[in-house]
Protein backbone atom coordinates (compact mmCIF):
# COMPACT_ATOMS: atom_id res chain seq x y z
CA UNK A 1 0.00 0.00 0.00
CA UNK A 2 1.14 3.42 -0.99
CA UNK A 3 0.35 7.04 -1.00
CA UNK A 4 1.15 9.19 -4.17
CA UNK A 5 2.68 12.51 -4.30
CA UNK A 6 2.97 14.47 -7.42
CA UNK A 7 4.62 17.13 -7.50
CA UNK A 8 3.67 19.99 -10.13
CA UNK A 9 5.63 22.89 -9.05
CA UNK A 10 6.93 24.45 -6.15
CA UNK A 11 10.16 22.96 -6.84
CA UNK A 12 13.60 23.67 -7.77
CA UNK A 13 11.93 28.03 -7.57
CA UNK A 14 9.65 29.90 -4.68
CA UNK A 15 6.31 29.96 -5.11
CA UNK A 16 3.91 27.74 -7.89
CA UNK A 17 3.00 25.46 -5.06
CA UNK A 18 0.81 22.20 -6.66
CA UNK A 19 1.32 19.03 -5.38
CA UNK A 20 -1.23 15.62 -6.10
CA UNK A 21 -1.19 13.75 -2.73
CA UNK A 22 -3.23 10.23 -3.38
CA UNK A 23 -4.44 7.24 -1.34
CA UNK A 24 -6.88 4.47 -2.24
CA UNK A 25 -8.85 6.78 -4.27
CA UNK A 26 -9.02 9.85 -2.60
CA UNK A 27 -6.82 12.94 -4.46
CA UNK A 28 -6.26 16.07 -2.96
CA UNK A 29 -4.52 19.45 -4.12
CA UNK A 30 -2.10 20.66 -1.84
CA UNK A 31 -2.03 24.68 -3.24
CA UNK A 32 -2.67 25.40 -6.23
CA UNK A 33 -0.52 28.54 -6.97
CA UNK A 34 0.72 30.95 -9.88
CA UNK A 35 4.12 30.24 -10.21
CA UNK A 36 5.21 34.03 -11.19
CA UNK A 37 8.72 33.24 -12.31
CA UNK A 38 8.23 30.97 -15.15
CA UNK A 39 5.29 33.14 -15.84
CA UNK A 40 6.91 35.91 -16.17
CA UNK A 41 9.17 34.35 -19.06
CA UNK A 42 6.40 34.56 -21.19
CA UNK A 43 3.68 37.46 -19.88
CA UNK A 44 3.77 40.51 -18.43
CA UNK A 45 1.37 43.13 -17.69
CA UNK A 46 -0.03 43.80 -21.38
CA UNK A 47 0.64 39.91 -22.71
CA UNK A 48 -1.51 37.99 -21.20
CA UNK A 49 -2.86 34.15 -20.89
CA UNK A 50 -5.87 34.56 -23.37
CA UNK A 51 -9.22 33.57 -21.16
CA UNK A 52 -10.76 33.15 -24.76
CA UNK A 53 -9.11 30.05 -25.28
CA UNK A 54 -9.33 29.14 -20.98
CA UNK A 55 -6.38 27.55 -19.45
CA UNK A 56 -4.95 26.12 -23.14
CA UNK A 57 -2.27 28.80 -23.16
CA UNK A 58 -0.82 27.66 -20.01
CA UNK A 59 -1.26 23.88 -20.83
CA UNK A 60 0.75 24.59 -24.00
CA UNK A 61 3.58 26.57 -21.97
CA UNK A 62 3.49 23.66 -19.56
CA UNK A 63 2.40 25.87 -16.63
CA UNK A 64 -0.70 24.13 -15.73
CA UNK A 65 -0.53 20.20 -15.31
CA UNK A 66 -2.72 18.37 -18.15
CA UNK A 67 -5.50 16.94 -15.62
CA UNK A 68 -8.86 16.30 -17.02
CA UNK A 69 -11.48 16.10 -15.15
CA UNK A 70 -10.22 19.09 -12.68
CA UNK A 71 -10.56 21.86 -14.32
CA UNK A 72 -13.74 23.73 -15.35
CA UNK A 73 -15.64 22.87 -17.90
CA UNK A 74 -16.78 26.02 -19.12
CA UNK A 75 -12.92 26.75 -20.10
CA UNK A 76 -12.35 23.79 -21.92
CA UNK A 77 -11.77 24.44 -25.18
CA UNK A 78 -13.29 21.55 -28.07
CA UNK A 79 -10.96 18.92 -28.51
CA UNK A 80 -7.99 20.18 -26.05
CA UNK A 81 -7.58 16.94 -24.39
CA UNK A 82 -7.12 15.33 -27.95
CA UNK A 83 -4.34 17.17 -27.75
CA UNK A 84 -2.64 16.31 -24.60
CA UNK A 85 -3.70 12.66 -24.23
CA UNK A 86 0.01 11.51 -25.30
CA UNK A 87 1.11 14.30 -22.76
CA UNK A 88 3.51 12.31 -20.00
CA UNK A 89 1.87 14.37 -17.46
CA UNK A 90 -1.56 13.85 -18.84
CA UNK A 91 -4.28 11.92 -16.35
CA UNK A 92 -8.31 11.54 -15.81
CA UNK A 93 -8.64 12.50 -12.71
CA UNK A 94 -11.26 13.07 -9.59
CA UNK A 95 -10.10 15.82 -6.98
CA UNK A 96 -11.89 15.75 -3.92
CA UNK A 97 -10.16 19.11 -2.51
CA UNK A 98 -7.90 21.64 -2.02
CA UNK A 99 -6.02 22.31 0.97
CA UNK A 100 -5.01 25.86 0.61
CA UNK A 101 -2.33 27.16 3.34
CA UNK A 102 -3.19 31.00 2.28
CA UNK A 103 -4.07 33.86 0.46
CA UNK A 104 -0.60 34.60 -1.37
CA UNK A 105 -1.31 34.01 -5.47
CA UNK A 106 2.07 31.60 -5.69
CA UNK A 107 -0.44 29.73 -3.07
CA UNK A 108 -4.16 29.90 -4.71
CA UNK A 109 -3.93 31.79 -7.81
CA UNK A 110 -4.50 28.95 -9.71
CA UNK A 111 -7.68 27.78 -8.51
CA UNK A 112 -9.67 29.93 -10.45
CA UNK A 113 -9.03 27.35 -13.39
CA UNK A 114 -10.13 24.48 -10.98
CA UNK A 115 -13.64 22.72 -11.35
CA UNK A 116 -16.28 25.08 -9.47
CA UNK A 117 -17.60 22.11 -7.07
CA UNK A 118 -14.52 21.34 -5.92
CA UNK A 119 -14.36 22.11 -2.20
CA UNK A 120 -11.57 24.05 -0.53
CA UNK A 121 -10.17 23.36 2.78
CA UNK A 122 -8.89 27.06 4.61
CA UNK A 123 -8.53 29.19 7.73
CA UNK A 124 -11.80 31.62 7.46
CA UNK A 125 -9.54 34.34 7.33
CA UNK A 126 -7.94 33.02 4.10
CA UNK A 127 -11.64 32.94 2.78
CA UNK A 128 -12.70 36.10 3.38
CA UNK A 129 -8.92 37.85 1.90
CA UNK A 130 -9.51 35.91 -1.07
CA UNK A 131 -13.41 36.85 -1.39
CA UNK A 132 -12.27 40.81 -0.89
CA UNK A 133 -9.45 40.56 -3.21
CA UNK A 134 -12.07 39.14 -5.71
CA UNK A 135 -14.45 41.52 -5.08
CA UNK A 136 -11.84 44.79 -5.96
CA UNK A 137 -9.64 42.77 -9.07
CA UNK A 138 -10.06 44.15 -12.38
CA UNK A 139 -6.91 42.15 -13.57
CA UNK A 140 -7.00 38.93 -15.81
CA UNK A 141 -9.25 35.56 -14.52
CA UNK A 142 -8.70 35.61 -10.06
CA UNK A 143 -12.02 33.82 -9.90
CA UNK A 144 -10.88 32.15 -6.69
CA UNK A 145 -14.06 32.34 -4.83
CA UNK A 146 -16.21 32.70 -7.42
CA UNK A 147 -16.83 32.18 -10.85
CA UNK A 148 -18.24 33.89 -13.76
CA UNK A 149 -19.31 31.52 -16.40
CA UNK A 150 -18.25 31.26 -19.90
CA UNK A 151 -19.94 29.88 -23.00
CA UNK A 152 -18.57 28.85 -27.18
CA UNK A 153 -19.97 31.32 -29.38
CA UNK A 154 -18.76 32.59 -32.83
CA UNK A 155 -15.40 29.92 -31.99
CA UNK A 156 -14.33 31.57 -28.64
CA UNK A 157 -14.80 30.84 -24.92
CA UNK A 158 -16.92 34.12 -23.94
CA UNK A 159 -18.57 35.66 -20.72
CA UNK A 160 -22.13 34.72 -20.59
CA UNK A 161 -24.77 37.21 -20.24
CA UNK A 162 -24.59 38.94 -16.64
CA UNK A 163 -28.50 39.25 -16.86
CA UNK A 164 -29.27 35.66 -17.28
CA UNK A 165 -26.80 33.54 -15.98
CA UNK A 166 -25.36 34.47 -12.27
CA UNK A 167 -22.29 33.72 -10.91
CA UNK A 168 -21.47 30.13 -8.94
CA UNK A 169 -19.92 30.26 -5.41
CA UNK A 170 -16.94 27.55 -4.29
CA UNK A 171 -17.50 25.78 -1.48
CA UNK A 172 -15.09 26.64 0.88
CA UNK A 173 -14.77 24.16 4.32
CA UNK A 174 -13.40 26.96 7.06
CA UNK A 175 -11.52 25.82 10.05
CA UNK A 176 -12.22 27.52 13.26
CA UNK A 177 -15.90 27.54 14.98
CA UNK A 178 -18.72 25.27 14.11
CA UNK A 179 -20.92 28.11 14.04
CA UNK A 180 -19.20 30.70 12.16
CA UNK A 181 -19.85 34.08 12.59
CA UNK A 182 -23.23 36.28 10.78
CA UNK A 183 -21.13 38.63 9.90
CA UNK A 184 -18.35 36.18 7.99
CA UNK A 185 -21.17 34.70 6.26
CA UNK A 186 -22.87 38.05 5.27
CA UNK A 187 -19.62 39.05 3.76
CA UNK A 188 -18.96 36.11 2.09
CA UNK A 189 -22.47 35.63 0.34
CA UNK A 190 -22.24 39.13 -0.49
CA UNK A 191 -22.38 40.35 -4.04
CA UNK A 192 -20.21 43.10 -5.09
CA UNK A 193 -20.57 42.91 -8.92
CA UNK A 194 -23.72 43.76 -11.86
CA UNK A 195 -23.90 39.71 -11.89
CA UNK A 196 -26.20 37.53 -9.63
CA UNK A 197 -24.49 35.17 -7.24
CA UNK A 198 -25.65 31.71 -6.50
CA UNK A 199 -24.16 31.65 -2.99
CA UNK A 200 -23.14 29.11 -1.21
CA UNK A 201 -22.94 29.83 2.60
CA UNK A 202 -18.86 28.63 4.53
CA UNK A 203 -19.22 25.43 6.53
CA UNK A 204 -17.40 25.53 9.58
CA UNK A 205 -14.91 22.63 10.87
CA UNK A 206 -12.97 21.92 14.44
CA UNK A 207 -9.76 19.41 15.23
CA UNK A 208 -9.96 16.94 12.41
CA UNK A 209 -12.25 16.19 9.85
CA UNK A 210 -12.25 13.56 6.96
CA UNK A 211 -11.63 14.58 3.77
CA UNK A 212 -12.44 11.76 0.70
CA UNK A 213 -11.77 9.19 3.41
CA UNK A 214 -8.55 10.97 4.91
CA UNK A 215 -8.47 12.65 8.05
CA UNK A 216 -7.42 16.43 7.88
CA UNK A 217 -6.04 18.06 10.44
CA UNK A 218 -4.87 22.09 10.35
CA UNK A 219 -2.92 24.58 12.67
CA UNK A 220 -2.33 27.99 12.25
CA UNK A 221 0.53 29.67 11.91
CA UNK A 222 2.57 32.54 12.14
CA UNK A 223 3.05 34.51 8.38
CA UNK A 224 3.04 37.92 6.48
CA UNK A 225 -0.55 37.39 5.83
CA UNK A 226 -3.28 36.54 7.85
CA UNK A 227 -5.17 33.10 7.96
CA UNK A 228 -2.41 31.06 7.31
CA UNK A 229 -2.07 28.09 8.25
CA UNK A 230 -0.39 24.23 7.75
CA UNK A 231 -1.87 21.12 7.29
CA UNK A 232 -1.58 17.17 8.47
CA UNK A 233 -2.80 14.41 6.22
CA UNK A 234 -3.64 11.10 7.95
CA UNK A 235 -3.00 8.57 5.24
CA UNK A 236 -3.23 5.09 5.23
CA UNK A 237 0.48 4.96 5.57
CA UNK A 238 0.49 7.56 8.63
CA UNK A 239 0.82 11.18 8.86
CA UNK A 240 1.93 13.80 6.20
CA UNK A 241 2.19 17.17 6.96
CA UNK A 242 2.37 20.07 4.41
CA UNK A 243 4.08 23.45 6.31
CA UNK A 244 2.60 25.90 3.66
CA UNK A 245 4.60 29.06 4.39
CA UNK A 246 5.49 30.50 7.82
CA UNK A 247 8.08 31.90 10.28
CA UNK A 248 8.92 32.06 13.60
CA UNK A 249 9.61 35.75 14.37
CA UNK A 250 6.74 37.44 13.72
CA UNK A 251 4.27 38.89 16.53
CA UNK A 252 2.23 35.29 16.34
CA UNK A 253 5.63 33.30 16.34
CA UNK A 254 4.15 31.25 19.14
CA UNK A 255 1.21 29.40 16.72
CA UNK A 256 4.20 28.06 14.43
CA UNK A 257 5.87 26.81 17.38
CA UNK A 258 2.68 24.83 18.78
CA UNK A 259 2.21 23.08 15.19
CA UNK A 260 6.33 21.82 15.71
CA UNK A 261 5.96 20.76 19.01
CA UNK A 262 2.11 18.93 17.76
CA UNK A 263 3.60 17.84 14.87
CA UNK A 264 6.34 16.12 16.76
CA UNK A 265 3.97 13.81 18.52
CA UNK A 266 2.28 12.61 15.49
CA UNK A 267 5.90 11.13 14.36
CA UNK A 268 4.98 11.73 10.60
CA UNK A 269 6.38 9.46 7.88
CA UNK A 270 6.42 12.95 5.41
CA UNK A 271 6.98 16.47 6.17
CA UNK A 272 6.95 18.91 3.43
CA UNK A 273 8.46 22.31 4.45
CA UNK A 274 9.29 25.48 2.85
CA UNK A 275 12.95 26.75 2.43
CA UNK A 276 12.52 30.51 0.84
CA UNK A 277 15.28 31.84 3.08
CA UNK A 278 17.53 29.18 4.67
CA UNK A 279 20.53 31.69 4.44
CA UNK A 280 19.23 34.00 6.72
CA UNK A 281 20.68 33.58 10.37
CA UNK A 282 19.00 36.63 12.27
CA UNK A 283 15.53 38.14 10.17
CA UNK A 284 14.27 41.44 11.05
CA UNK A 285 11.31 41.30 13.13
CA UNK A 286 8.00 43.13 13.24
CA UNK A 287 8.26 44.27 16.38
CA UNK A 288 12.17 46.13 15.42
CA UNK A 289 10.26 47.50 11.96
CA UNK A 290 7.80 48.88 14.12
CA UNK A 291 10.46 50.29 16.40
CA UNK A 292 12.20 51.71 13.40
CA UNK A 293 9.41 52.69 11.57
CA UNK A 294 8.36 54.71 14.79
CA UNK A 295 11.89 56.67 15.21
CA UNK A 296 11.77 58.03 11.80
CA UNK A 297 8.24 59.59 11.45
CA UNK A 298 8.07 63.14 13.13
CA UNK A 299 5.07 63.96 15.09
CA UNK A 300 3.90 66.98 12.72
CA UNK A 301 4.53 68.77 9.61
CA UNK A 302 6.53 66.59 7.29
CA UNK A 303 4.11 63.76 4.86
CA UNK A 304 4.88 60.19 5.36
CA UNK A 305 4.36 58.18 2.63
CA UNK A 306 4.39 53.94 4.17
CA UNK A 307 4.76 51.34 1.12
CA UNK A 308 4.47 47.85 2.09
CA UNK A 309 2.35 44.47 0.61
CA UNK A 310 -1.16 44.67 -0.19
CA UNK A 311 -2.22 42.19 2.61
CA UNK A 312 0.36 42.47 4.86
CA UNK A 313 -1.84 43.43 7.62
CA UNK A 314 0.70 43.48 10.35
CA UNK A 315 2.65 46.02 8.93
CA UNK A 316 -0.81 48.12 8.32
CA UNK A 317 -1.57 47.50 12.15
CA UNK A 318 2.28 48.89 12.56
CA UNK A 319 1.72 51.84 11.55
CA UNK A 320 -2.06 52.41 12.66
CA UNK A 321 -0.33 52.13 16.16
CA UNK A 322 2.55 55.08 15.24
CA UNK A 323 -0.52 57.07 13.68
CA UNK A 324 -2.16 57.03 17.04
CA UNK A 325 1.04 57.96 18.87
CA UNK A 326 2.02 60.22 16.68
CA UNK A 327 -1.23 61.88 16.65
CA UNK A 328 -1.65 61.02 12.94
CA UNK A 329 -4.37 59.31 10.50
CA UNK A 330 -3.68 56.30 8.79
CA UNK A 331 -4.71 57.02 5.23
CA UNK A 332 -6.21 53.94 3.54
CA UNK A 333 -7.46 52.96 -0.27
CA UNK A 334 -10.99 51.33 -0.41
CA UNK A 335 -9.29 48.30 -1.69
CA UNK A 336 -7.65 48.32 1.86
CA UNK A 337 -10.88 49.07 4.01
CA UNK A 338 -12.83 45.86 1.80
CA UNK A 339 -9.65 43.81 3.24
CA UNK A 340 -10.12 45.43 6.55
CA UNK A 341 -13.74 44.85 6.94
CA UNK A 342 -12.92 41.16 5.81
CA UNK A 343 -10.72 39.98 8.70
CA UNK A 344 -12.44 42.34 10.80
CA UNK A 345 -16.36 39.94 10.45
CA UNK A 346 -13.79 36.91 10.51
CA UNK A 347 -12.71 37.77 14.15
CA UNK A 348 -9.22 37.75 13.61
CA UNK A 349 -7.72 38.95 16.48
CA UNK A 350 -6.31 42.83 16.73
CA UNK A 351 -8.61 43.73 14.12
CA UNK A 352 -10.07 47.13 14.04
CA UNK A 353 -13.72 48.00 12.50
CA UNK A 354 -12.25 50.27 9.87
CA UNK A 355 -15.88 52.26 9.69
CA UNK A 356 -14.92 53.04 13.83
CA UNK A 357 -11.29 53.29 13.74
CA UNK A 358 -11.04 57.01 14.98
CA UNK A 359 -7.16 57.17 13.31
CA UNK A 360 -7.99 55.53 9.82
CA UNK A 361 -8.93 57.51 6.99
CA UNK A 362 -10.34 56.66 3.06
CA UNK A 363 -8.67 58.34 0.49
CA UNK A 364 -10.72 58.67 -2.74
CA UNK A 365 -8.72 60.18 -5.85
CA UNK A 366 -10.83 61.23 -8.78
CA UNK A 367 -12.14 59.02 -11.22
CA UNK A 368 -14.76 58.92 -14.14
CA UNK A 369 -16.18 55.64 -12.82
CA UNK A 370 -16.14 53.75 -10.19
CA UNK A 371 -16.52 49.80 -9.97
CA UNK A 372 -19.85 48.97 -8.00
CA UNK A 373 -17.55 47.39 -5.09
CA UNK A 374 -16.27 50.89 -4.82
CA UNK A 375 -19.55 52.59 -4.98
CA UNK A 376 -20.95 50.51 -2.12
CA UNK A 377 -18.09 51.03 -0.53
CA UNK A 378 -17.86 54.27 -0.57
CA UNK A 379 -21.70 54.48 0.58
CA UNK A 380 -21.37 52.63 3.32
CA UNK A 381 -18.39 54.73 4.83
CA UNK A 382 -20.41 57.97 4.11
CA UNK A 383 -23.03 56.51 5.87
CA UNK A 384 -20.86 55.16 9.29
CA UNK A 385 -17.79 57.46 9.14
CA UNK A 386 -18.38 61.06 6.39
CA UNK A 387 -16.16 62.98 8.50
CA UNK A 388 -13.23 60.47 7.99
CA UNK A 389 -13.13 60.41 3.80
CA UNK A 390 -10.48 62.27 2.68
CA UNK A 391 -9.33 63.87 -0.75
CA UNK A 392 -5.98 65.33 -2.27
CA UNK A 393 -7.36 68.73 -1.01
CA UNK A 394 -7.62 67.82 2.13
CA UNK A 395 -3.95 65.87 2.43
CA UNK A 396 -2.47 69.02 0.38
CA UNK A 397 -3.66 71.83 3.00
CA UNK A 398 -2.16 69.37 6.20
CA UNK A 399 0.23 66.80 5.14
CA UNK A 400 1.71 66.53 8.41
CA UNK A 401 -1.58 65.03 9.88
CA UNK A 402 -1.47 61.50 7.80
CA UNK A 403 0.52 58.56 6.90
CA UNK A 404 -0.20 57.35 3.69
CA UNK A 405 -0.19 54.12 2.80
CA UNK A 406 -0.03 54.19 -1.25
CA UNK A 407 2.37 51.78 -3.23
CA UNK A 408 4.21 51.39 -6.51
CA UNK A 409 0.31 51.81 -8.15
CA UNK A 410 -0.72 54.78 -6.18
CA UNK A 411 1.99 57.21 -7.29
CA UNK A 412 -0.34 59.58 -9.62
CA UNK A 413 -2.50 60.07 -6.43
CA UNK A 414 0.88 62.01 -4.99
CA UNK A 415 0.81 64.31 -8.10
CA UNK A 416 -2.88 65.00 -7.12
CA UNK A 417 -1.30 66.09 -3.67
CA UNK A 418 1.60 68.38 -5.59
CA UNK A 419 4.64 66.21 -3.03
CA UNK A 420 6.89 68.88 -2.22
CA UNK A 421 9.75 66.56 -0.03
CA UNK A 422 8.72 64.20 2.93
CA UNK A 423 9.50 60.72 4.10
CA UNK A 424 8.88 57.89 1.95
CA UNK A 425 9.65 54.39 4.17
CA UNK A 426 9.78 51.26 1.61
CA UNK A 427 8.56 48.58 3.74
CA UNK A 428 8.04 45.86 1.39
CA UNK A 429 10.09 42.82 0.41
CA UNK A 430 13.42 42.89 -1.95
CA UNK A 431 12.84 42.13 -5.62
CA UNK A 432 13.31 38.46 -6.58
CA UNK A 433 13.47 39.18 -10.51
CA UNK A 434 14.54 41.52 -13.23
CA UNK A 435 10.66 43.05 -13.74
CA UNK A 436 10.63 43.81 -9.48
CA UNK A 437 14.21 45.57 -10.23
CA UNK A 438 12.60 47.52 -13.31
CA UNK A 439 9.50 48.24 -10.98
CA UNK A 440 11.82 49.25 -8.20
CA UNK A 441 14.07 51.55 -10.63
CA UNK A 442 10.84 53.24 -11.11
CA UNK A 443 10.02 53.49 -7.38
CA UNK A 444 13.34 55.19 -7.11
CA UNK A 445 12.78 57.90 -9.99
CA UNK A 446 9.07 58.43 -7.60
CA UNK A 447 10.91 59.47 -5.22
CA UNK A 448 13.43 61.53 -6.17
CA UNK A 449 11.23 63.44 -8.75
CA UNK A 450 8.96 64.56 -5.14
CA UNK A 451 11.86 64.63 -3.24
CA UNK A 452 11.20 62.11 -0.75
CA UNK A 453 13.75 61.45 2.14
CA UNK A 454 13.78 57.34 1.45
CA UNK A 455 14.02 54.78 4.59
CA UNK A 456 14.30 51.11 3.34
CA UNK A 457 16.07 49.17 0.74
CA UNK A 458 15.28 49.09 -2.97
CA UNK A 459 16.99 46.64 -5.29
CA UNK A 460 18.11 42.55 -4.72
CA UNK A 461 19.78 42.82 -2.04
CA UNK A 462 18.21 41.19 1.25
CA UNK A 463 16.74 43.77 3.64
CA UNK A 464 19.02 44.89 6.00
CA UNK A 465 17.84 48.10 6.55
CA UNK A 466 15.37 46.81 9.30
CA UNK A 467 12.05 48.49 7.72
CA UNK A 468 10.97 45.29 6.14
CA UNK A 469 10.73 41.77 7.95
CA UNK A 470 10.11 39.27 6.11
CA UNK A 471 6.90 36.20 6.17
CA UNK A 472 9.13 33.60 5.90
CA UNK A 473 11.17 31.31 8.37
CA UNK A 474 15.09 31.19 8.78
CA UNK A 475 17.83 28.89 8.71
CA UNK A 476 18.08 28.29 12.75
CA UNK A 477 14.03 28.48 12.68
CA UNK A 478 13.73 25.57 10.00
CA UNK A 479 16.75 23.41 11.80
CA UNK A 480 14.34 23.33 15.09
CA UNK A 481 11.61 22.56 13.36
CA UNK A 482 13.63 19.43 11.42
CA UNK A 483 15.24 18.51 14.79
CA UNK A 484 11.60 18.57 16.69
CA UNK A 485 9.53 16.84 14.22
CA UNK A 486 12.40 14.64 12.89
CA UNK A 487 10.39 12.95 9.34
CA UNK A 488 10.92 9.48 8.03
CA UNK A 489 11.29 11.71 5.08
CA UNK A 490 11.46 15.75 4.45
CA UNK A 491 10.71 17.46 0.98
CA UNK A 492 11.49 20.83 0.74
CA UNK A 493 9.62 22.90 -1.71
CA UNK A 494 9.53 26.56 -2.23
CA UNK A 495 13.00 26.76 -2.01
CA UNK A 496 16.43 27.73 -4.28
CA UNK A 497 18.70 26.26 -1.26
CA UNK A 498 19.24 22.48 -1.78
CA UNK A 499 22.63 22.71 -0.16
CA UNK A 500 21.00 23.54 3.21
CA UNK A 501 18.97 21.13 3.41
CA UNK A 502 21.81 18.43 3.14
CA UNK A 503 22.06 18.96 6.54
CA UNK A 504 19.86 17.24 7.48
CA UNK A 505 21.13 13.91 6.21
CA UNK A 506 21.20 10.70 8.98
CA UNK A 507 18.04 12.59 11.03
CA UNK A 508 16.03 11.67 8.16
CA UNK A 509 15.67 10.84 4.19
CA UNK A 510 15.75 13.93 2.22
CA UNK A 511 14.07 14.14 -0.76
CA UNK A 512 14.60 16.85 -3.80
CA UNK A 513 11.30 15.97 -6.24
CA UNK A 514 11.06 17.17 -9.67
CA UNK A 515 8.55 19.28 -11.54
CA UNK A 516 6.68 16.63 -12.62
CA UNK A 517 7.73 13.88 -10.49
CA UNK A 518 5.34 11.29 -8.66
CA UNK A 519 6.97 9.77 -5.36
CA UNK A 520 5.47 6.78 -4.04
CA UNK A 521 5.27 6.93 0.04
CA UNK A 522 4.93 3.53 2.10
Amino acid sequence: MSVFLTFYDGVDNIGGNKILLEDNGTALLLDFGTNFKVEGMFFDEYLTPRIIFGFADLLALGILPPLQGGYRLDLEYPGIWEKYSSHPSYRKIEIQGVLLSHAHWDHCGYLSYLRADIPVYTSLATSLILKALQDTSSSRLQEVCYITPRELKDGLLRTTDYRRVPGEQRPFVVWGRQGLPDAAQAFWTRCEGSRKLVSRPLVGWKEQIEGGGIGIRFWPMDHSIPGAGAFGLKTSVGWILYTGDFRLHGKQGELSRKFIHEAASLRPVVLICEGTHPGTQRPVTEEEVLDNCRKVIPRTSTLVVADFGPRNIERLLSFLKIAREKGRQLVLTPKDIHLLEALYVSGEPGIPDPYSESNIVLYTRPKAQRARWEENLLERFRKKAPERIVEAKDIRRDPGSYILCFSYYDFHALLDLEVRGGIYIYSSSEAFDEEMLLDQERVKNWIDFFGFELYGTLGREREKSGFHASGHVHGPGLEEMVETIRPEILIPVHTEDKEFFQRFEGLCRIVFPSKGQTLAVG
